[in-house]
């Protein structure tokens, strides 16, 4: 794969430039997506590590984007023993992290222990703007914050895809262009979503990113599924924050005890107390314990890296999660930021009528702003479920 740049005109007569030969051919690409599919996990690392080798050699300034989440900790890991199987330092390599300065606080103290532990060459980045001043210049939070898709424009750029430009793609391009990083070295995996399972078949695990980036782009994760990731954080001893261990368990399966039961090797195989489970009274468990349990039906919130504020996982539960684990943030949140007065109009019926009848009063769009506070003292759970 070799870019080129060319000039042409356009249907107008107007001369533009395009580029040619930015990625493998369709044929390569799918043809290692499938090869994934059937090797074993030292297969899937040799490929990954000799991409990385193959990157390198032809990069003159290449650094590993890295959220501290588990994903970009494997790049890091892979690209050490690359440099180490090159014959150049494990720590010969830049490393940015955009802080959006709304980073847990279990990213960040993991981010020094591993900056330390592994002499991380890191440069972090920082928005121009907070949250706030992003949610104020938009006049405050709509519903449509919590449920717009990225690229939706019914209603122009939805609120949330504008945080995500503000506090963490503007930054790493202005930090790309600054440094003059010609590689990027990225966690992304396919099996996260179908939007980046099509990202991955349309570029491949290394292609020249023309648009977005103006450099190359690595991918070696790309086909790891998420049972990989985690037999090899166990198989090769790889440290990870404290989010991993904090899944929580939002439903039991209706037949939990028969459930339970039936399972009552495999359970204890990862190391979870049976007769806690079967009774219900765990609550959080680990990211391996959490895969395992939501295989026998069991609904699991798992929190990711990133900026804690985010409302693309409100859907999901995360109001519950951040309830329980952060509940500072989440009352910032809710009072400070505005999500309260949103959330509060998208409430499941039942929810609402449970309210109605606790506290004697009708709620309205035009009252239950007012009545937030006392909602919440009489059902902290209001926003856990949507």
């Amino acid at each position: 794969m070799n870019p080129t740049k060319e000039e042409y005109l356009d249907d107008k007569g107007k001369s533009k430039q395009r580029y040619n030969q930015t990625r493998a051919d369709k044929e390569t690409r799918y043809a290692n997506f499938n090869i994934h599919k059937s090797i074993s996990l030292d297969e899937k690392e040799r490929l990954s590590i000799d991409l990385i080798k193959m990157a390198l050699q032809r990069a003159k300034k290449p650094v590993i984007s890295c959220s501290f989440g588990i994903d970009s900790v494997i790049d890091i890991y892979l690209t050490r023993k690359s440099l180490i199987e090159l014959g150049r330092d494990p720590s010969d390599i830049d490393i940015v992290w955009n802080d959006t300065a709304n980073e847990f606080r279990e990213v960040r103290q993991y981010q020094k222990m591993l900056t330390n532990l592994w002499n991380l060459r890191l440069t972090i980045t920082k928005p121009k703007r907070t949250l706030k001043h992003i949610i104020d210049r938009n006049g405050g939070i709509t519903d449509d914050y919590f449920t717009a898709r990225k690229g939706d424009r019914r209603n122009g750029r939805p609120l949330s895809e504008r945080c995500c430009g503000t506090l963490k793609h503007e930054p790493m391009k202005r930090a790309v262009k600054e440094n003059s990083w010609d590689l990027l070295i990225v966690g992304l995996r396919a099996d996260e979503s179908s939007q980046r399972l099509q990202a991955g078949l349309r570029d491949g695990e290394y292609f020249y990113s023309v648009a977005e980036w103006k450099s190359y782009v690595c991918r070696p994760i790309l086909w790891w599924r998420e049972k990989d990731i985690w037999d090899y954080v166990e198989q090769e001893n790889i440290p990870f924050n404290d989010l991993y261990k904090m899944n929580l368990i939002q439903e039991y399966p209706e037949n939990t005890e028969e459930t339970v039961f039936a399972n009552k090797s495999l359970i204890e195989e990862y190391e979870l107390d049976y007769y806690d489970l079967g009774d219900r009274q765990t609550q959080t468990v680990n990211r391996k314990q959490a895969m395992m349990l939501e295989k026998l039906g069991f609904k699991i919130f798992t929190p990711r890296t990133g900026c804690m504020m985010c409302p693309i996982p409100v859907k999901y539960g995360y109001m519950q999660w951040m309830r329980i684990n952060h509940e500072k943030v989440y009352n910032a949140m809710v009072y400070n930021l505005g999500y309260g007065n949103a959330l509060i109009n998208m409430i499941p019926k039942d929810v609402r009528e449970e309210i109605e009848y606790i506290m004697g009063i009708e709620l309205t769009a035009e009252n239950a702003h007012t009545y937030l506070k006392e909602i919440l003292e009489a059902k902290p759970c209001t926003f856990d479920k949507f």
